[in-house]
């Protein structure tokens, strides 16, 4: 966990990767606010979950630790200090459903994480980010993700008022939560002037 001014949030930490998740997911669609067509970047479609699958195991992993402490339970031996321990005691003392599977989980992360070229897919992200939520929802460590919608958009272009800029028009896209914006990126693009004019 990075150290901030605020004590580390599972629900906001999980909330924001959902968003970023669902944005990712969607990156293709970028494309065709510049040039009226979309595909999927070879590259991207290979990096993208499988570091996504990386960060939520991550988010697990400390969620865990957090219910842990706050419950005042410590890992002493057998159980290591790290998410296998934490899972294993879990598992022993009946805190959580369902260990064996999200022990694959961890085991899928190690193996994007230290073998070479060993990929996640869209499809594998989703049923473990699945899984991963029901986990700590059953701990009330996070709240249920709400309904998730991603949107793009461009405005219309406009005249500029700006030194050396004839026109300007915004871009737009992020993901909304049962219709309200949750997450929103936007950028100008400026069209300068013709050196000539």
């Amino acid at each position: 966990m990075t150290t901030t001014s605020a004590p580390w949030d599972p629900k906001q930490a999980w909330r924001q990767f959902r968003l970023e998740a669902e944005a990712s997911k969607y990156y293709p669609q970028s494309y065709a606010l510049y040039i009226g067509q979309t595909h999927r970047d070879i590259l991207l479609e290979r990096l993208l979950p499988t570091l996504l699958h990386i960060k939520a195991v991550a988010i697990m992993d400390d969620s865990l630790d957090v219910w842990l402490a706050s419950n005042g339970r410590s890992l002493t031996k057998p159980y290591s200090d790290n998410l296998f321990g934490r899972l294993e005691y879990m598992k022993d003392n009946s805190l959580l459903a369902d260990v064996d599977l999200l022990h694959q989980i961890r085991e899928r992360r190690n193996d994007f994480a230290h073998e070479s070229g060993v990929y996640c897919d869209w499809a594998i992200l989703e049923e473990d980010v699945t899984s991963i939520e029901k986990a700590l929802l059953s701990l009330s460590l996070v709240r249920p993700t709400a309904q998730l919608a991603y949107f793009a958009e461009r405005s219309a272009m406009e005249g500029s008022s700006e030194p050396g800029v004839s026109f300007s028009r915004t871009f737009r896209f992020g993901v909304k939560e049962a219709g309200t914006p949750g997450l929103e990126i936007s950028w100008v693009q400026k069209i300068m002037q013709d050196k000539a004019e």
